[in-house]
């Protein structure tokens, strides 16, 4: 691993360029020899729903170089609060950290403290976070747009969906304003599929057949928790509210509007300090796999070191949340979808000699004519892409 000293700097651009005053302003972060080595990553969050607490940790990988995040297990975790209250975290798997009790919920006016031994000599503690309400979201609705790109040099317009959100604060006690979210959409396996009749080695022909996939494997859900650092400050401004403010964009070449779907946003308050650290992580590493998937300089937030030198990223945040679910159906739209298993191909004769892996579909419907394809069992089985299980809310 190459080590940067304080006295190299790494010339990066920000992600998301900051245009003031008509300039773009280039960033040069001074590197020391923490910043290039693998730090301790805290991931916390304490609301007022019910559930355990829970912390994630992960190794970070050197700021110069790509890396895939690490469960960091072995640690021992403690959330005490203004109270007396002791809640000790047990390590779950994957890096996941939470309360045997799985149903605690934070107390509002409450402040909060998270503290940290790694098992290899090192504490760390968070700032106290005091747990504030946060007020209900009034609206989630949609926007139909058109959008244009190029093929060619010959422009093209295409319709997007764009998912727009409003709220207030009437007493203006919420002024750094945070929102996640969760995507859920119906797959289904085809009726009808694309189907090589006869040996890809000697004749074959190509056509359409119906089939009759078994019910466990034709429907499925997928959901996918949001990765966008979504935040919004009314601090330096006389509206304390917020108008269509876009929350999520949806377009063509994707599949999730092409049955149905939902998506549940969550909305939170920030403190100042937290508010600045999600801010700086959003303008270094705004599409990033993760939270410091890709970092090109580190961004602390308020997790310190209480027994050396040693530092440690990320951040143990403590609010209310309000919430609001929506439902978009294929009429609500006319957004350009596809069916994910449109390129699937099914073979009739497959040829053990030449592969070995192949994997049964079904039959053609009202024949014993078998459906094979090639070591997929994305094409064969929604429950490779989502879960069988019917949502609550669904």
């Amino acid at each position: 691993m190459k080590i940067v000293n304080a006295d190299n700097v790494l010339l990066i651009f920000i992600g998301s360029l900051l245009i003031l005053s008509s300039c773009i302003e280039k960033f040069t972060p001074s590197l020391s020899k923490n910043d290039t080595q693998s730090l301790l990553v805290v991931e916390g969050l304490i609301t007022d729903e019910t559930g355990p607490f829970r912390v994630h940790l992960t190794k970070s990988g050197p700021v110069d170089q790509l890396y895939s995040p690490e469960p960091f297990t072995g640690a021992d975790i403690t959330i005490i609060d203004d109270k007396g209250n002791i809640y000790q975290l047990v390590d779950h798997q994957n890096g996941w950290y939470e309360t045997e009790d799985k149903n605690l919920k934070g107390l509002p006016r409450t402040t909060y403290t998270l503290i940290i031994s790694d098992g290899e000599g090192n504490d760390f503690e968070s700032t106290q976070e005091l747990l504030q309400d946060v007020p209900d979201i009034d609206s989630v609705y949609t926007e139909e747009v058109t959008k244009t790109r190029f093929e060619n040099n010959i422009p093209i317009e295409d319709n997007w969906l764009n998912i727009l959100l409003d709220t207030h604060d009437e007493d203006g006690r919420t002024t750094y304003w945070f929102w996640k979210f969760e995507e859920t959409w119906e797959i289904r396996m085809p009726e009808l599929v694309h189907v090589i009749h006869g040996s890809l080695e000697s004749e074959h022909y190509y056509n359409y057949e119906p089939v009759v996939v078994e019910p466990e494997k034709e429907v499925c859900w997928v959901n996918k928790p949001s990765k966008s650092i979504i935040i919004k400050s009314t601090a330096n401004s006389n509206e304390s509210d917020i108008t269509r403010f876009p929350i999520q964009s949806l377009g063509p070449g994707e599949d999730k509007l092409h049955f149905r779907y939902s998506i549940l946003i969550k909305q939170y308050s920030l403190n100042r300090e937290l508010y600045e650290y999600w801010n700086e992580l959003k303008k270094i590493n705004e599409d990033g796999g993760g939270i410091y998937t890709t970092l090109p300089v580190p961004v602390y937030g308020n997790i310190q070191s209480t027994s050396g030198t040693k530092k440690a990223l990320g951040y143990f945040c403590v609010s209310g949340v309000k919430t609001k679910r929506i439902f978009i159906n294929p009429d609500n739209h006319k957004v350009a979808t596809f069916n994910p298993y449109g390129n699937c191909v099914y073979l009739t004769d497959p040829n053990p000699y030449i592969y070995s892996r192949w994997v049964y579909f079904t039959t053609i419907a009202h024949t014993d004519i078998k459906l094979w394809v090639y070591d997929d069992n994305y094409c064969t089985d929604c429950r490779a892409r989502g879960t069988n299980i019917k949502p609550d809310f669904w």
